[in-house]
């Protein structure tokens, strides 16, 4: 399974985090910035260049702004609840580069 890593370090807006997600899977500019299209791009496919199956690892996210820390954590959350559907896409989510807050 190909792994996708995200490092949350230097992100200071939500936009940062979108735009670091979007760039790895090779995502269209038109992609919207919300839960319900990235349902669409990751589970019902077809629009990013990188498909399932994959895994997301987040890591540094302790540095992030609360509000980056809080969309993160959902973010993982909505990847967990594709998982669990069946799909094959998991994610890592790290407060350090060794300190797990949320895993698989």
């Amino acid at each position: 399974m190909k792994t996708i890593e995200l490092n949350a370090a230097t992100w200071k807006t939500t936009d940062d985090f979108y735009d670091a997600f979007f760039k790895a899977v090779g995502a269209p500019d038109w992609h919207g910035r919300n839960f319900n299209a990235l349902r669409d791009s990751i589970v019902t496919g077809r629009i990013n260049q990188v498909e399932l199956p994959y895994t997301v690892h987040i890591f540094e996210v302790g540095k992030a702004p609360s509000e980056v820390k809080a969309l993160v954590m959902d973010f993982c959350t909505l990847i967990k609840e594709f998982h669990d559907e069946g799909y094959e896409v998991d994610v890592v989510c790290s407060v350090s580069t060794s300190g797990l807050t949320s895993d698989r």
